[in-house]
């Protein structure tokens, strides 16, 4: 099946600029990423697959889930019924949300705690994925945020590997 990543490239930066009035570089440090990443995928550069930072891209400019695929297959994107649901999460919802998902309190209780530095969905094969929320120590001073940052976005590459890892393992499988 052919994907037409230039399509969803001029998909999504049509919405960064028409619905949200978002320039690149602000873009891009909400997903903790580059301005450079940011302008390959609107240039439709090829993948293989849609990577996190994609579907993170088009969660923020309001795009359901499925819409990536649904664009990437000639079709058009959906866009999720509130706009609200299109803006970062905030760190004061986490603990409500972390208490609907059934979480531990030990986790609601630290997921309370400081600033909400980032958040990734990360697949990990199959109907499994991890869930990460990265959190500043409370009272974090803007530096010892900039190195969490830091810390978060040289551990975020290896974390994103291992979906690539668990498929290059299902294929061997399917091989044999």
């Amino acid at each position: 099946m052919d994907r037409d990543w230039k399509r969803l490239g001029m998909a999504l930066q049509a919405a960064r600029t028409e619905h949200l009035g978002l320039p690149q570089d602000e873009l891009a440090a909400e997903l903790a990423t580059s301005r450079s990443t940011v302008q390959a995928i609107e240039r439709g550069d090829s993948r293989k697959k849609p990577s996190q930072t994609i579907r993170a891209y088009a969660r923020r400019v309001g795009w359901t889930d499925d819409s990536v695929d649904r664009v990437l297959a000639g079709g058009d994107p959906a866009f999720r019924t509130s706009q609200a649901s299109a803006e970062p999460a905030r760190a004061a919802d986490i603990p409500a949300v972390a208490a609907d998902a059934g979480l531990p309190l030990r986790i609601a209780d630290e997921l309370a705690e400081g600033s909400l530095l980032d958040t990734a969905v990360i697949p990990l094969g199959g109907d499994a994925r991890m869930v990460v929320v990265v959190k500043g120590t409370p009272g974090a001073t803007p530096e010892e945020i900039r190195r969490g940052l830091e810390a978060w976005r040289r551990a975020q590459p290896q974390l994103q590997e291992l979906d690539e890892t668990t498929d290059a393992e299902s294929s061997k499988t399917a091989e044999m």
